[in-house]
């Protein structure tokens, strides 16, 4: 499209996929009427909103069943509160909703590659070998790591931003309100600006475009798993036990994928104890007691 691919990797491997969802003669149309780069990125738009809705719809309802149909269900529940319909079709509609302005974040992301404004590249030879790939992979990954976790604390430290773009996504406070559906339950313009040090990061540290495309969409299966208030973790990964703690006290685990920038910036928190059981005036004395740095008898 417009070039061969390799005078345009980016822009063709976008029509590539584009390829697989849209026919010649609907892209054809698109771009006829609109011109050739708004009619792609028209094309581009409704891609990313259709695979969106594939990856929420597909991996919210692997974790539904896996967590809430599943015989292993009547374990995971016999000591605390399940989900209810309500508050997942709440959490449901307000993804869908958000989905439609949020999809517009990985076209900007496409438009700066595309035009030479990133450091974006396409093959390891063009970056000097497999030590400056890893190298460069490892720096982008960090930057991405410590812009998200900041952004997200600002989000809450920040009363306007807090109360006008993140407060609609902590409506949901307590474990049995979080769900695999409430992932993309946000503000449309919360979930751009936390997703936004992927772009950002981009214009300062070379990236393979490849595995930038990869990390964007793993994404949304991470908020997923994030959101199911299940106590399966393995540190130091910032895994749902410690994001639900999140949830329910505000000022703790900003992080995304690892604990580390919570461990170094002390906002880090470990969970009470199994996330939403119910505790015994006995347990809450000693988890007051430990947190104190009183002697537990």
């Amino acid at each position: 499209m417009n070039g061969t691919p390799r005078d345009h990797p980016c822009r063709n491997l976008n029509a590539f996929v584009n390829s697989f969802l849209f026919s010649d003669i609907s892209m054809a149309y698109f771009i006829k009427k609109y011109g050739i780069h708004l009619g792609h990125y028209i094309v581009c738009y409704l891609r990313n909103f259709l695979g969106a809705m594939l990856v929420y719809y597909g991996t919210s309802m692997a974790f539904h069943y896996y967590y809430y149909i599943h015989p292993r269900s009547q374990k995971i529940f016999s000591n605390r509160i399940k989900p209810n319909w309500d508050i997942i079709w709440d959490q449901i509609k307000l993804s869908q909703c958000s989905m439609i302005i949020y999809v517009l974040h990985p076209i900007v992301d496409e438009i700066l590659v595309e035009n030479g404004y990133t450091l974006c590249y396409y093959t390891v030879k063009e970056v000097g070998g497999w030590i400056p790939f890893v190298f460069f992979t490892l720096l982008y990954f960090s930057m991405v790591e410590i812009g998200i976790y900041w952004m997200h604390r600002i989000l809450h430290t920040n009363k306007f931003m807090y109360n006008y773009i993140h407060k609609t996504h902590h409506k949901y406070n307590q474990a049995h309100t979080l769900t695999p559906w409430a992932g993309l339950a946000f503000d449309p313009l919360d979930g751009i600006l936390q997703a936004s040090p992927y772009m950002i990061s981009l214009l300062f540290v070379p990236c393979h475009y490849g595995l930038h495309f990869i990390m964007i969409f793993l994404t949304a299966i991470w908020a997923t798993y994030i959101h199911d208030a299940m106590d399966f973790n393995i540190d130091p990964i910032m895994g749902a036990k410690y994001h639900t703690v999140h949830h329910t006290h505000y000022v703790y685990n900003y992080g995304q994928v690892f604990t580390f920038c919570d461990r170094f910036w002390g906002t880090f928190r470990e969970p009470d104890g199994p996330t939403g059981v119910k505790k015994t005036k006995e347990e809450l004395r000693k988890v007051f007691n430990r947190r104190a740095g009183k002697k537990i008898d």
